[in-house]
């Protein structure tokens, strides 16, 4: 897994301050980084590679912010995953 390739598809939903909002806009943002994430290098990413994506994106926009944020980036990573796995079983 290309972990900077990953971020940088994140990077256009991590850019912005709501990022872990849940507002609808965020949302889309974070579905539309997903899509973009799987087209490029497939389905198969573990939340791992998504926890350190998203922890390296946001430290390119907001250093420090890394901690404060751990729980969002927690969740936001399983959510991904989840959603791999789902892609993933419609495949088979």
């Amino acid at each position: 897994m290309d972990i900077q390739r990953l971020t940088n598809s994140l990077k256009p939903w991590l850019a912005l301050e709501t990022w872990h909002t849940g507002h609808p806009l965020d949302d889309q943002r974070f579905h539309r980084a997903l899509k973009a994430s799987f087209d490029e290098q497939g389905v198969q990413i573990s939340s791992d590679d998504f926890r350190q994506a998203i922890a390296l994106g946001l430290n390119d926009y907001r250093p420090g912010d890394v901690k404060a944020f751990a729980e969002d980036i927690e969740g936001f990573a399983q959510r991904a995953e989840d959603i791999a796995s789902y892609l993933f079983d419609l495949k088979r």
